[in-house]
C-alpha cells in the first residue's frame, strides 16, 4: 500500500482505507494549565533542581525561620531569661503601641531619619553618577589593558573593611602628623565635616567597584555601532550620549532602583566607627537609623519589642522605596526590576 501511495496509485476500490482508531494529538504547552506546565518543567529539569536543595535549605534556615522574630514587634514584653524563641512567640500580650512609640515620645528617631536621608540623597547624587562616569572614561581609553589595570587599582579599596579605611584616613587627616591634616585641620570625628566625610569615603571606597558593572556592560556593546557612528561623523561626546548611555540604561535602572531601596540604610560599620573616633559618644547630629536601632537593641537592650518594631518599620519603608523607584524608572527610563 505504501508503494502505491508513493507512485500515486489508488488501492482497489479507488479510496484509501481510513485508520481504525484516531490518535489524539498531544496537547500544546500553551493549552495546558499553569501548574501542569510548571510540573512538566520540574520533571524535565529534575536533575538540575537537585543543586537548588542546599541553597533552599540554607535560605529557609537563615532567612525565613529568623523572621519569627517579627512577632516581637507586636509583643508587650519579652523574657530575655527564657532562651526559647518559640516560648517568647507564644507567650505575652499583643499590642501595637511599639509602632506608635516610634513617632511619639521619641526625640532621637526623627533626627536619625533626617541624617540618614541627607547622607543617602547626597551620596546618590554624587557616587551613583561617579561610577558611571569612571566606567565611560575607562572605556574611552585606547589601551584597554591599561584601563583594566586602572579598574583593578580603583577596586582595591572595596576589599578593605571600614575599620581599616577609617583608620587610614584618620591618620591622613590627623592635625598633628597627618599628611593632609596639618594643612586642612580636618578631624575625622569633627561634627561639621562628618556628613561630607561620609560621602567622600563612600565614593573613595566604592566608586571603583561600582563601575565594574557599567564597564562590563559598555565593553559588551557591539563595536559596529561605534564604527557606524564614526562614519556618520559623530564625535566622542555624541557617541557617549546617544550610544553608550542608552545601551547601558537597563543596568543603570537596575542599580538605581537598588540604591533607592536602600535609602533608609547608610551603613552601620562606617557610621559607627566614625562616630567613636574622637569622643566615643553617639552625637545626635551624627546619629543615623542604623546606629539608632543598634543603640536601642544592643546598647540598651531592655526594650526588644520596640527595637524589633523599628526594624520592621525600616523594612517596610525600604520595600515601599523599592516599589516607588521601580515605578519611576519604568515610566521614565522604560526599564525596571520587573
Amino acid at each position: 500500500m505504501n508503494e502505491r501511495m508513493q507512485t500515486g496509485e489508488l488501492p482497489e476500490g479507488g479510496a484509501i482505507a481510513a485508520p481504525s482508531a484516531e490518535v489524539p494529538a498531544p496537547k500544546k504547552p500553551e493549552t495546558m494549565g499553569f501548574w501542569k506546565r510548571e510540573w512538566r518543567h520540574v520533571v524535565k529539569h529534575r536533575r538540575l533542581i537537585v543543586f537548588l536543595v542546599p541553597a533552599v535549605f540554607f535560605t529557609i534556615l537563615f532567612s525565613y525561620i529568623p523572621m519569627l522574630g517579627i512577632v516581637f514587634a507586636f509583643k508587650e514584653t519579652i523574657n530575655l531569661n527564657q532562651g526559647d524563641i518559640l516560648w517568647n512567640v507564644t507567650h505575652g500580650g499583643w499590642t501595637f503601641n511599639n509602632f506608635l512609640d516610634i513617632f511619639y515620645e521619641n526625640d532621637e528617631f526623627f533626627p536619625a531619619v533626617a541624617n540618614t536621608l541627607i547622607i543617602n540623597v547626597v551620596r546618590l547624587a554624587i557616587c551613583f553618577p561617579l561610577s558611571i562616569l569612571v566606567a565611560v572614561q575607562l572605556s574611552e581609553l585606547k589601551n584597554q589593558n591599561a584601563a583594566k589595570v586602572i579598574l583593578i587599582i580603583l577596586s582595591i579599596p572595596n576589599f578593605l573593611s571600614w575599620v581599616i579605611v577609617i583608620g587610614i584616613w584618620s591618620g591622613v587627616l590627623h592635625p598633628d602628623y597627618g599628611i593632609l591634616g596639618r594643612y586642612t585641620g580636618f578631624i575625622m570625628g569633627q561634627n561639621e565635616w562628618f556628613k561630607p566625610l561620609v560621602v567622600f569615603l563612600s565614593a573613595w571606597k566604592g566608586a571603583g567597584w561600582g563601575c565594574i558593572l557599567y564597564y562590563s556592560a559598555i565593553v559588551s556593546i557591539d563595536k559596529t555601532y561605534y564604527e557606524s557612528a564614526t562614519l556618520e561623523g559623530a564625535n566622542r561626546l555624541q557617541k557617549m550620549w546617544y550610544l553608550t548611555i542608552p545601551s547601558i540604561l537597563p543596568t543603570i535602572a537596575l542599580t538605581l532602583v537598588l540604591n533607592i531601596a536602600g535609602m533608609m540604610s547608610v551603613g552601620f560599620e562606617q557610621i559607627y566607627t566614625m562616630m567613636r573616633i574622637n569622643s566615643g559618644e553617639l552625637l545626635l547630629s551624627q546619629q543615623v537609623l542604623d546606629t539608632y536601632i543598634y543603640d536601642v537593641s544592643i546598647t540598651h537592650g531592655e526594650d526588644i519589642p520596640f527595637a524589633t518594631a523599628l526594624g520592621v518599620f525600616n523594612g517596610v519603608i525600604g520595600l515601599t522605596l523599592m516599589l516607588t523607584g521601580n515605578y519611576i524608572t519604568s515610566k521614565t527610563l522604560k526599564r525596571g526590576l520587573w
